[in-house]
């Protein structure tokens, strides 16, 4: 295709690489298409981080301890919850969970105690002073939370929150290749063992 290789028919100016290949990305042979809605996913995600980081702030807490509290609470419930199901719903590690898990019970917010069916198992839950805290902030969230999503109905909801769903799961796929590739570039770019520097 003229234009991936290069340039223009005339010697014009040289065309952006295609950044996929598959077509069901493309319109018309072009990714244009495919680098606005990765561009709009990006102006999503700073918009959504800055609000969490204000509901966050709101409550004296960083965004990833507001994220952990208010999903132990909403997947808790009475019995609480483990660090595994927390992690798995926030698709984050045990360990990074545990952490931030073991900040908010120094603050008060959450309890840690022994699974009742494995003793070998913590289970989380949101302490008195946890649910007052998130109680406080309800009233904003409310509200910020309807304008953030007001262009949502809940067909669209249910369409976009199966999309983020598969997005996450091929995220970590594109990760481990995009580690790999870059590993295999590394060794391929390091100097012959003997060769002069």
């Amino acid at each position: 295709m003229a234009a991936q290789a290069g340039n223009r028919a005339g010697g014009g100016e040289a065309q952006p690489r295609l950044t996929v290949s598959r077509s069901a990305l493309l319109v018309g042979g072009s990714d244009r298409a495919f680098r606005v809605l990765v561009h709009r996913m990006l102006a999503v995600a700073a918009r959504l981080e800055t609000v969490r980081s204000g509901f966050a702030a709101f409550v004296g807490l960083s965004g990833i301890q507001y994220t952990v509290l208010i999903s132990i609470a909403h997947l808790g419930e009475a019995d609480g919850v483990g660090v595994k199901e927390v992690a798995e719903h926030l698709a984050l590690s045990g360990s990074f969970v545990t952490i931030v898990g073991g900040q908010l019970t120094r603050l008060g917010l959450v309890e840690k105690r022994a699974d009742r069916r494995d003793r070998r198992r913590v289970r989380l839950t949101v302490t008195a002073r946890g649910r007052a805290v998130l109680a406080r902030l309800a009233p904003v969230q409310r509200e910020v939370n309807d304008v953030l999503f007001e262009p949502l109905d809940r067909r669209s909801l249910a369409a976009v929150a199966r999309s983020m769903a598969a997005l996450i799961d091929s995220g970590d796929a594109a990760i481990g290749l995009l580690h790999y590739l870059s590993g295999a570039r590394a060794r391929r770019d390091a100097p012959k063992h003997g060769a002069a520097p």
